[in-house]
């Protein structure tokens, strides 16, 4: 009995710990992936953005402006917006499934006004929700308000 108590009890923790880890590992991904998307949302970087985005995504700007993919893309190449950077002061990601992640975070976001021309700040709160797919991990919504 004791025998079978303590070999459930080293299953039970080595499962727990590794999957630990690996939400872990999926946790740092994800930050990183949203980190790079959004150095790619301008014209010249959007072929990298592409692989990022879900084709069935769903893209909410802050003003209330909904995107999908293509119209993201477009939008991109037309210069009717771009994002110079983005300072993130905090963010948090969870994982559900291995399959999903949804990552919240609070940042500033440094635009160009598409009709002015002129530099823009904007203090964002933001949601950000990761499905993996075969190819990896892809963004399929994405939803900001401002501060």
């Amino acid at each position: 009995m004791k025998k079978s108590l303590l070999l459930f009890t080293i299953i039970f923790w080595s499962i727990y710990i590794s999957s630990a880890q690996g939400n872990k590992s999926t946790e740092a991904l994800i930050t990183k992936l949203s980190a790079e998307m959004k150095t790619f949302m301008n014209a010249e970087s959007v072929n990298k953005l592409k692989p990022l985005l879900d084709e069935r995504l769903v893209f909410i700007h802050s003003n209330g402006m909904t995107e999908g993919k293509e119209e993201m893309i477009q939008h991109l190449k037309d210069g009717k917006w771009k994002l110079r950077g983005a300072d993130m002061k905090e963010s948090t990601v969870r994982v559900f499934k291995n399959n999903i992640a949804i990552l919240v975070g609070k940042g500033t976001f440094h635009a160009v006004n598409s009709a002015t021309g002129e530099n823009s700040d904007m203090d964002l709160y933001f949601t950000e929700v990761w499905s993996h797919e075969k190819a990896g991990w892809v963004l399929i919504s994405r939803e900001a308000q401002k501060m």
